[in-house]
């Protein structure tokens, strides 16, 4: 099946290929939805995902100007309340007041358009921009990271669509920092763009891009490991039981596994 001509490319979708083509035909080109679980925790999972959505919306709050002692009024969770508390002493030290957040951008790219969905950029008084993305998951090994399409697409699509965030001018890519933020102990991972990085990965997204372009066959992946936590994996033949979570090791979480329970779903393209 060939990619309509008006798909638009995000982390997500790119990450998906990356892992199994088939999965992106299934969940991009087909738009099935299959009603499986991707783990035996069932409810945990989804109380996972729920807590982090309301992570996500309270901070979103409190970018808008909603007085924090308004929103710590509304948190009744204990785990919610302690992410709250890390969120508070962090950003107090390291964000400036006006921050955008919940900020979409997109940019042209091998003839399409690759949109970023952004927690939080940051125009800094050093004149850097930050971008800031709340995590409430596990935290992975920095290299393993370092190789998920958020962390190449995000940085990207910044320098290519951010000039209006810097009267005009499109912003270096040595003034941009992304930062990982977890929620657990209010730990960081940093990664430093620069011209060179940029170069590289602009080149490896239009490849993929148009590999995907040209592409008709969409093969299931190898490493059936993944297959354990995918909603496709009857459809696939590939098992029908879900995996089971306490049976992943932390490099599974980033590397072979893309089960993150602090993903806010995007907009699928």
């Amino acid at each position: 099946m060939n990619l309509p001509e008006d798909f638009v490319f995000s982390q997500s979708a790119l990450q998906d290929y990356e892992e199994c083509a088939r999965r992106f035909e299934l969940r991009y080109l087909l738009d099935v939805r299959w009603p499986a679980l991707q783990t035996e925790q069932a409810l945990q999972y989804e109380t996972g995902q729920q807590t982090g959505q309301e992570f996500h919306h309270l901070i979103h709050q409190h970018t808008l100007g909603v007085p924090a002692a308004a929103i710590e009024a509304t948190i009744a969770d204990e785990q919610l309340r302690a992410w709250w508390d890390n969120y508070l002493r962090w950003q107090t030290e390291h964000l400036p007041e006006q921050r955008y957040s919940e900020l979409t951008l997109t940019a042209p790219l091998a003839e399409t358009l690759l949109i970023a969905q952004y927690d939080i950029v940051a125009n800094m008084p050093d004149d850097t921009f930050v971008i800031v993305d709340w995590k409430t998951g596990k935290r992975p090994k920095p290299e393993l990271l370092a190789r998920r399409m958020q962390t190449i697409v995000y940085p990207f699509v910044l320098s290519q669509a951010g000039a209006w965030l810097n009267h005009g001018q499109p912003i270096p890519p040595d003034r941009i920092r992304l930062i990982y933020w977890f929620a657990e102990d209010g730990s960081t991972i940093e990664f430093q763009s620069s011209a060179e990085k940029l170069l590289v990965d602009e080149t490896l997204l239009a490849s993929r891009i148009n590999e995907i372009k040209r592409s008709s066959d969409f093969p299931k992946t190898g490493d059936e490991r993944r297959c354990r936590f995918c909603v496709y994996r009857s459809l696939c033949e590939r098992g029908v039981l879900a995996g089971d979570l306490n049976e992943l090791d932390d490099d599974e979480l980033t590397s072979g596994i893309s089960l993150d329970l602090d993903e806010i779903e995007e907009i699928s393209f």
